[in-house]
C-alpha cells in the first residue's frame, strides 16, 4: 500500500464531539472536539479553545465550563451549533437546546445531552492558535438508564458517543434539516 505525504494537521482517530457551555448571565454553547482526560485524582479534563471564540472569554473570565456529551444522533446538530456565533445568535433557541441549572458551577447543563460534567478551571496553557483550559470535574450528571449495576456509565446503553474521525471542520458538511435533528435528539 502506497503512502502520500500531506500537510500536517490535527487528524486524530477518533475524537469525541461534545458541546461546551460557558457563561452565567448569557450562557453560550460551542461545539468542541479538542478534549481529553488528563488527570485521575482529582478528575480533570483538558479542552482547547481559540481566543476568537465567544466561549473563550466566558471561560477565561468565569473559570468554569460544562462538558455535555452528545449521543450520535446529535452529531450533525453539533456541527451547526459549532459554526454559528454566540455573539450573533441565541444558539439555545435556534437549535432547540434546553438549559438546566448546574449544581456546582454557573454555566447550565444541556438537557438533551445524557452526560454532563461540571468543571472549574485549574490551569490554562496558552498555545499559538488555542489555549488549553484544564478543568477539574466537580460534578457529574448521568441519566440513570446509562448506569450499570456498579453505578458506572455504560456507553453501550445509548449506542456510544458521537465520534468523528477527521480534522476539525469549520463548517457543516452537507445539508441538514435542523428541525428534524431537534425532533430526533435525545430527550430525557
Amino acid at each position: 500500500m502506497d503512502r502520500r505525504s500531506l500537510t500536517p494537521n490535527t487528524t486524530l482517530f477518533p475524537v469525541p464531539v461534545v458541546l461546551i457551555t460557558s457563561g452565567r448571565e448569557r450562557p453560550n454553547v460551542m461545539t468542541l472536539n479538542r478534549i481529553s482526560s488528563c488527570n485521575a485524582e482529582p478528575p480533570m479534563l483538558a479542552i482547547s479553545v481559540r481566543p476568537i471564540r465567544t466561549s473563550y472569554d466566558l471561560i477565561e473570565k468565569e473559570g468554569e465550563f460544562v462538558v455535555n456529551l452528545i449521543p450520535p444522533e446529535m452529531e450533525a446538530l453539533a456541527d451547526y451549533v459549532g459554526v454559528t456565533s454566540g455573539s450573533e445568535e441565541d444558539k439555545w433557541r435556534a437549535y432547540g437546546l434546553t438549559p438546566i441549572p448546574a449544581s456546582e458551577v454557573g454555566p447550565p447543563l444541556i438537557r438533551e445531552c445524557p452526560i454532563n460534567l461540571e468543571c472549574r478551571v485549574a490551569e490554562r496553557v496558552r498555545l499559538p492558535s488555542h489555549s488549553i483550559f484544564i478543568g477539574e470535574v466537580v460534578a457529574l450528571h448521568v441519566l440513570e438508564v446509562l448506569l450499570d449495576s456498579r453505578d458506572e456509565v455504560d456507553l453501550a446503553r445509548f449506542e456510544g458517543l458521537a465520534y468523528a474521525a477527521s480534522v476539525v471542520r469549520e463548517r457543516p458538511v452537507g445539508q441538514v434539516d435542523v428541525d428534524q435533528l431537534r425532533r430526533r435528539a435525545w430527550h430525557s
